[in-house]
């Protein structure tokens, strides 16, 4: 992946990976609690926040991930693998995650850094060695970028999550997806670039 260019790449990053995960969370939010609250109705509360986790993860990671798999394509990585790879990691950490919160709050007061550092935890890290398995051939310092997708999610929720509300679903939204879309696409450059040397040139 040496041959991206700066400043053309993060651009690219940034505007697909904002769009496709503002819609992804949008359409997260919409069915994660309907179809939770359906589910914990029948078979209790925490098959409930499994499965809205489970939704939620999903979405966010085909969200994300296609954004990316968007601008990959043309350095030779799979789009539907990338993809897939992407939404299942998602999946899988959010679904873990919630039921950690499950166990651990009572979801009606979760503190809100609980619940950043939880989804950068069970979402970044989850997505990020996924998606390494896909960047080792092309990517210099590809083993940092679980560390760079952590980076993103904690920021950005950390960020974004004070922001809603009732009425501040989109602002809130938005903020997410911008920085995860920022912090992520500048952490590829500088990868590509060669980590650690990047800094030294």
């Amino acid at each position: 992946m040496s041959n991206i260019n700066g400043g053309s790449f993060f651009l690219r990053w940034v505007t697909a990976v904002t769009v496709t995960m503002i819609v992804a969370v949008m359409a997260a939010f919409v069915s994660m609690w309907s179809i939770g609250e359906w589910v914990a109705q029948r078979w209790g509360d925490m098959a409930g926040g499994i499965v809205a986790g489970f939704i939620f993860g999903a979405l966010l990671g085909a969200g994300l991930g296609a954004g990316q798999a968007i601008v990959l394509r043309a350095q030779g990585i799979p789009f539907g693998q990338w993809l897939g790879r992407t939404a299942l990691a998602g999946a899988v950490g959010m679904s873990i995650g919630f039921t950690l919160m499950f166990s651990l709050f009572d979801l009606d007061n979760v503190p809100q850094i609980a619940a950043g550092l939880m989804i950068a935890l069970s979402v970044g890290l989850p997505i990020g060695l996924a998606q390494w398995s896909l960047l080792k051939p092309y990517l210099p310092q590809a083993q940092l970028w679980p560390l760079v997708c952590i980076a993103a999610f904690l920021v950005a929720f950390a960020v974004g999550l004070p922001l809603g509300g009732e009425g501040r679903e989109w602002l809130s939204v938005g903020v997410v997806a911008l920085l995860t879309a920022v912090i992520s696409g500048a952490g590829m450059v500088w990868l590509a670039r060669g980590g650690e040397t990047a800094v030294a040139a």
